[in-house]
C-alpha cells in the first residue's frame, strides 16, 4: 500500500477536499429545509403580488422574468433584480418570488430572472442571456414603469457570479448591485466536480471570471459570503474586492443558504445598503 500522499488540483486542495469546499448542502445539514421554504414561500408571494410572470426578455424558454410591483404605485419604480442559484445548472427564478414582498411593500418593484442553464447551453450563452435580460429591463423600463436610472442587480451564488458579470460587461448603467456568496474565479470551479455539467474548458474558465476582468466603471457594488461558508468562497469574495477594489463582508451567523434571507428583512443591514442603492 503506498504513503503518497492526494496530489493538489488547485491550491492546497487535492480532489476530494476542493470538491467539499463547493458543496454547500454537505456544509447545512438543514439545506433541505431552505430548499423547500423557498418555493413554498414564493408561491404563497405570488398569490398574494399577482405580478407579470414569464415576460420574455429572449427567444429561449428560460429567457423570462418575474415582474412584481405595488399595486399603488405612482410614477417610476426603482427596481431590485434578482439572479438565483443553483451552480449555472439548477432552481429557478420562480423558486425567489417571495423575496419581492418585502421590496413591494418598501416601494421598489422586484423583477426575479431567469435564464438558460448548463449543459443545454454553454457558460458564454448563459453569461449572455443574463446581460440581455439586464438590458432588457432597461430598454423596457418606461412600458414597466421602471426608473432605469434606479437599477440594483443582486444575485446568490452562481447568480452572484451572474450579477458581476453584468457589472463588468457591455450593457446598460447600474445603480449598483449585490453579490451573496458568489463565485468570481471559475478555475477551481472546473477542477471541481461541477464542471461534468458545466464544460468549461481552461479558456472560457478566464473568460468568464470577473476577477480576470476589468473593474466596473460606475454604480457601488459589494460583494459578501456568509461566515459559516467555507474557506474557498472567502477567498472567492477577497479575490474579487481585492482585484476591483470593492467593498466586501462577511456576515456572520450565516450559511450559503440563509444569507438569501437577507435580502427579504427590511431591518438587515444589508437590505437597507440595497435599498439606499436603489433611493429608498
Amino acid at each position: 500500500m503506498s504513503d503518497a500522499p492526494t496530489p493538489a488540483v488547485y491550491g492546497p486542495y487535492d480532489q476530494a477536499r476542493l470538491d467539499l469546499q463547493y458543496n454547500n448542502r454537505s456544509r447545512v445539514p438543514d439545506f433541505a429545509t431552505y430548499l423547500a421554504r423557498f418555493p413554498e414561500a414564493s408561491a404563497r408571494a405570488r398569490a398574494l403580488l399577482g405580478g407579470e410572470l414569464d415576460l420574455a426578455y429572449g427567444p429561449g424558454p428560460r429567457d423570462r422574468l418575474d415582474l412584481f410591483r405595488p399595486r399603488d404605485a405612482k410614477g417610476k419604480l426603482p427596481v431590485l433584480v434578482f439572479i438565483h442559484g443553483g451552480y449555472w445548472q439548477g432552481l429557478d427564478k420562480s423558486h425567489f418570488s417571495f423575496l419581492a414582498r418585502t421590496w413591494v411593500r418598501e416601494g421598489a418593484a422586484f423583477a426575479a430572472l431567469g435564464y438558460p442553464i448548463c449543459p443545454a447551453v454553454s457558460m458564454d450563452e448563459l453569461v449572455a442571456s443574463v446581460r440581455a435580460g439586464i438590458a432588457w429591463i432597461a430598454r423596457e423600463a418606461d412600458a414597466l414603469g421602471l426608473d432605469r436610472r434606479r437599477i440594483v442587480v443582486t444575485g446568490h451564488s452562481a447568480g452572484g457570479h451572474l450579477a458581476a458579470m453584468t457589472m463588468t460587461g457591455p450593457g446598460p448603467a447600474l445603480a449598483g448591485g449585490i453579490a451573496l456568496s458568489g463565485l468570481y474565479d471559475l478555475e477551481p470551479i472546473r477542477l471541481s466536480y461541477l464542471n461534468a455539467a458545466l464544460k468549461l474548458t481552461p479558456e472560457a474558465a478566464r473568460r468568464l471570471s470577473p476577477v480576470h476582468l476589468p473593474r466596473p466603471s460606475g454604480g457601488r457594488l459589494i460583494l459578501t459570503a456568509g461566515g459559516a461558508e467555507s474557506e474557498e468562497y472567502h477567498r472567492q469574495l477577497d479575490s474579487l474586492a481585492s482585484a476591483w477594489d470593492v467593498e466586501a463582508r462577511s456576515l456572520a451567523g450565516l450559511n450559503h443558504f440563509s444569507i438569501v434571507d437577507t435580502l427579504a428583512d427590511a431591518a438587515h443591514p444589508l437590505f437597507r445598503t440595497a435599498a439606499g442603492m436603489l433611493g429608498l
